[in-house]
């Protein structure tokens, strides 16, 4: 079985992920042109590339964490956060799929040059780092996004997702604000 996938085509494929339209400029003038004859090549092949790419779920690990490196202080003599972070199989499997499905894709419809990266790339939606649960050995906070260690804390935002979807987690993160907010109102009673 493998992961949902969510697949994107852009526009700006031009400017990533081989660092176009720089690399291109730089292919073409290596080629020997130049001038106007430079500037049409360019704009012929930057019209032309488009950006696909497939966001995939991921499964939560409990190796993933985000944790406080005590020998890599920061200048104010705080420790550095330390990240850990792999995919699991769900997900290689899907990344995979989702390669696979891109080469059928771009043979279909006659594409006759492309690139795949290489590795995974993050969307930048950092989620999970303050998990939500009902357990305190497991989780940071509880379905209300109320720490379970400190009453008067609560962490609103994708922090406490258990898992990252494959879409952007916006919708999701204002649906538990509106759910953490009589509880925050509550606890301002108090």
């Amino acid at each position: 079985m493998n992961s949902a996938l969510r697949f994107e085509i852009g526009n700006e494929g031009w400017s990533w992920p081989k660092g176009a339209p720089e690399s291109t400029a730089r292919e073409l003038a290596l080629g020997g042109l130049r001038g106007k004859a430079l500037d049409a090549a360019l704009r012929a092949q930057t019209s032309r590339h488009i950006r696909v790419a497939a966001l995939t779920e991921q499964l939560p690990l409990a190796s993933n964490r985000v944790t406080l490196d005590p020998t890599r202080l920061e200048k104010t003599g705080l420790p550095r956060p330390a990240i850990f972070y792999q995919l699991d199989r769900y997900t290689d499997r899907a990344l995979a799929s989702a390669r696979d499905r891109h080469e059928d894709m771009f043979a279909k419809i006659g594409v006759e040059s492309f690139w795949h990266k290489d590795d995974a790339q993050a969307a930048g939606h950092i989620m999970g780092t303050a998990r939500m649960g009902d357990d305190m050995a497991t989780s940071v906070v509880d379905k209300k996004l109320r720490a379970h260690a400190r009453r008067n804390l609560f962490l609103v935002g994708a922090a406490a997702f258990p898992t990252g979807g494959t879409a952007n987690p916006t919708l999701t993160i204002a649906a538990l604000a509106l759910r953490a907010a009589d509880a925050v109102l509550s606890a301002l009673r108090e």
